[in-house]
């Protein structure tokens, strides 16, 4: 036996949490068809039946408002599952089960799984589970998604999977002069129930009318009428006074609620972490302490694989010689490749406490406190700081998420500033410099200063968009802030585990790629590195970051590298200095100031070719021809004003 359920629910209820935990690694991400929107598909194994998961956006409603809500609309119309699982909230069910009863409209077998339930008690509400499922005519559960087992949920699942659908019986569906148009849709080569139908015609749905013939139109407009005159309302009122009157009707028999609400955990926590006054200096603590751990926690490991990797390539060339052969694999792939995946440490590191930010619910009090920052200085909202934090990742999914914000305006401007952000593959760089050459009692300062650089640069970025090129209106910024919570190790486990395969996986195929190139570039012709056409193009353009510190064709050609994948530029010193040990060979090249210079050029300049690609996407041409040249600019400036600072100082 073989079934397919999809998993549905408001933001922050817990349905990533519960997908983590039924399907494990056994999943797969990427992008829905023709959206930016993330597609999680998982599988299990449970009592001799094999379950396909599909884990659907966070969505309020199911009314075509944005490209989540398609999403769900879309799945749920051309696939038809075999069953939903809609994940609710205990203590919010007055708004949750409103997106529960969207479900069962469809037509769908649905099983209402309700998660966070001792939040919920601690709060002092009571709910009678198996009353409210009797009333909705449908399987209600209690479960808690971190706890890992859900077998009372599957069983559940497998059952009702074979029973008939449940749909709300709301009273203007039973009004006698929709007996005619009951007839016309059940005639029609519809698949659809016809009580869904009529609901989407009253709600004015374009998709659904667009479906129709123009009798059943017609008929349409006469009963609307009728409908509007006898409720004394709009149509589309009218169906959503029938769906609150019946979640009113049945939470006041099943759920009890204490005379006045406790003061709960996270609000006690948000007296300060949300305070006008240290709200920011809280923001920025926390930012500074994962980029102190995320570099002081992996350096003993990234020391252990970088000597494994300098003792395989001094192996190859005790074993081959120096054989041209021998450079390819000691130079081109150790050196190349190795050179990047000695920081992996590091890198795992940062995507397990971006992960721990974003599951404790703290990333949405981020956005809250960076709201009056974006808004004052950069004329953005909020909501624009969360695919900058998506950024620390990689900027590619950061300028997806750009697909969330409204604002036509604020979206492009949005687009535009996230490649500031130090991403993943920026990191590898600061770690090798400041491990080179600072001082351990700065190192984690130096990273953390380029890391609120790229924010500040950014937002001013975003008022000299805002105010000069971009035009548009602004947007007001609503967002729900989630409960605290303690994340389930395992789940951080795997999104990070997640996250970091794509990065090896990069490893593997982009980077590998770059560095024989670069190493067929740096051996040929002649086979001296210096007259190579990599040592001659670098020496052609090395003349222009003269001013900034970095003169030599070596960190010119890095560069240019870095255009097609910022880890490049590490690869790209370990292939040309023909080194398995690149930072001994630094230390003797930079000093901190230039190593400075250097890192705060590479924070800037031009996005890579894939976050360019998405930025032609979601912005258009014009601005992702607009990006690279931008930031070019910005980053000489920047470097020019750091290097020239510095040396009048006599740093």
């Amino acid at each position: 036996m073989s079934l397919r359920i999809a998993l549905a629910g408001n933001p922050n209820v817990g349905k990533s949490t519960l997908f983590n935990s039924l399907t494990g690694l056994n999943q797969h991400v990427g992008n829905w068809p023709g959206k930016t929107v993330e597609k999680k598909e998982g599988h299990l194994h449970f009592r001799g039946c094999d379950i396909e998961v599909i884990d659907l956006p966070g969505t309020y409603s199911l009314t075509a408002g944005s490209p989540e809500e398609e999403v769900v609309i879309d799945y749920l119309l051309e696939e038809s599952p075999d069953l939903v699982i809609n994940v609710v909230d205990a203590s919010n069910l007055e708004r949750n089960l409103y997106l529960a009863l969207q479900i069962m409209e469809f037509g769908l077998n649905t099983v209402i799984a309700v998660n966070l339930n001792r939040e919920a008690e601690r709060r002092g509400y009571s709910l009678d589970y198996g009353k409210l499922g009797e009333l909705l005519g449908v399987p209600v559960v209690r479960i808690e998604a971190t706890e890992g087992e859900q077998d009372e949920l599957l069983e559940r699942v497998i059952e009702w999977s074979k029973g008939e659908p449940r749909i709300p019986g709301y009273e203007f569906l039973r009004h006698e002069s929709l007996s005619r148009l009951y007839e016309l849709i059940r005639g029609s080569e519809l698949k659809f129930p016809p009580q869904w139908i009529i609901i989407k015609l009253l709600e004015g749905d374009e998709r659904v009318a667009s479906m129709l013939g123009e009798e059943i139109h017609d008929e349409f407009r006469r009963i609307r009428g009728v409908l509007e005159d006898e409720y004394s309302v709009k149509a589309d009122v009218i169906v959503s006074d029938a769906r609150y009157g019946l979640i009113e009707a049945l939470l006041e028999s099943t759920l009890r609620k204490p005379p006045v609400d406790r003061v709960t955990g996270s609000e006690i926590i948000d007296r300060i972490a949300l305070n006008r006054y240290l709200g920011l200096p809280v923001l920025l603590g926390v930012m500074w302490l994962i980029f102190q751990l995320t570099f002081t926690a992996g350096a003993p490991l990234t020391d252990l694989l970088d000597s494994a990797f300098s003792y395989l390539a001094a192996t190859v060339h005790d074993i081959m010689g120096d054989s041209i052969l021998a450079s390819l694999l000691s130079d081109g792939v150790i050196g190349g490749v190795g050179s990047v995946l000695v920081f992996i440490p590091n890198i795992f590191i940062l995507f397990f406490l971006l992960s721990f930010l974003e599951d404790s619910g703290y990333l949405a009090r981020a956005a809250f406190v960076m709201d009056r920052v974006m808004n004052t200085l950069g004329g953005l909202s909020g909501r624009s700081f969360i695919p900058m934090v998506l950024g620390f990742g990689c900027c590619v999914p950061g300028v997806m998420a750009t697909r969330t914000i409204d604002s036509e305006r604020e979206r492009i401007i949005t687009a535009l500033i996230v490649p500031f952000m130090s991403c993943s593959a920026r990191l590898p760089v600061y770690v090798l410099f400041t491990a080179a050459l600072f001082p351990v009692i700065y190192q984690g300062w130096v990273i953390f200063s380029l890391y609120i650089l790229g924010i500040v640069v950014a937002i001013l970025t975003a008022r000299l968009l805002g105010n000069r090129i971009v035009e548009g209106e602004r947007s007001l910024f609503l967002m729900e802030l989630p409960p605290y919570r303690v994340p389930r190790f395992r789940t951080l486990l795997i999104h990070t585990y997640m996250r970091g395969v794509q990065f090896i996986k990069r490893a593997g195929t982009i980077i590998l790629a770059g560095s024989l190139v670069i190493w067929f570039l740096s051996n040929f012709p002649g086979g001296n590195v210096s007259s190579s056409i990599l040592g001659i193009t670098g020496s052609m353009i090395a003349p222009i970051f003269q001013p900034l510190g970095f003169g030599d064709w070596q960190s010119a050609v890095a560069i240019i590298f870095g255009f097609a994948a910022k880890e490049l530029v590490i690869s790209t010193f370990g292939t040309v200095y023909g080194t398995g040990d690149v930072a001994a060979t630094i230390q003797g090249i930079f000093t901190p100031l230039e190593a400075f210079s250097f890192m705060v050029f590479i924070l800037l300049y031009t996005p890579c070719l894939a976050t360019l690609a998405v930025i032609k996407q979601e912005a258009g041409t014009k601005w992702a021809l607009f990006s690279p040249a931008y930031s070019m600019l910005v980053a000489w400036i920047a470097s020019f004003l750091v290097y020239t600072a510095g040396t009048l100082t006599g740093l």
